[in-house]
């Protein structure tokens, strides 16, 4: 059974929240809101929690691929930002902002998925869609073809968990523990 610790919740409610606000804010045109909740909540929960201190070359690196993700996207027609949800093409700076959020949970409230490249595939390709989906029910973005969000997913999960063992092993964290961070979860371990 997986049991969330208290560090956990927090981290599953400033992602959700840091999402909630970033897309809200790209669709009345606050775009800069997202970005600014996200460094917020990413640098205090690293000030509270060591174990997330040395996170930032994941977060980098799912900035990166969100953002070529994401650019591919509207450069394929699959997807487009409207002008009010602020400068940047074929991306947005709250975009990559939520590939950041994404990532600073992902070893901590999402856990679970790390090292589990199936599920996490699964996982990515209905919960991806669905959170363009609701972005694009809230304004923030505009969704011409649902299935190619789908692939994209499909593709990129495994690729941010690749970027995850990564960048844990290279962190030198938890050394002795096999590149284990404390304080984070690996599969199979209660979190």
């Amino acid at each position: 059974m997986v049991i969330l610790r208290t560090h956990q919740w927090v981290n599953f409610a400033a992602f959700q929240l840091a999402w909630l606000v970033a897309v809200w804010g790209a669709s009345v045109g606050l775009w800069w809101f997202g970005p600014v909740a996200v460094a917020a909540w990413v640098s205090a929960y690293s000030i509270w929690r060591k174990c997330a201190r040395v996170e930032a070359p994941l977060w980098l690196g799912a900035g990166l691929l969100g953002a070529m993700t994401d650019s591919l996207l509207v450069w394929s027609g699959a997807m487009a930002f409207p002008e009010s949800a602020g400068p940047g093409f074929p991306t947005t700076p709250w975009m990559v902002a939520l590939w950041i959020n994404f990532a600073a949970a992902l070893r901590h409230c999402m856990g679970w998925l790390c090292g589990r490249f199936v599920l996490a595939t699964v996982f990515g390709a209905i919960g991806g869609p669905l959170a363009y989906l609701a972005g694009s029910k809230f304004g923030a973005l505009e969704i011409y073809s649902l299935p190619a969000i789908v692939v994209a997913w499909l593709l990129v999960m495994p690729g941010l968990l690749l970027i995850e063992m990564k960048t844990r092993s290279r962190s030198g964290a938890g050394s002795g523990q096999s590149g284990k961070l404390k304080g984070a979860s690996t599969p199979g371990e209660s979190i």
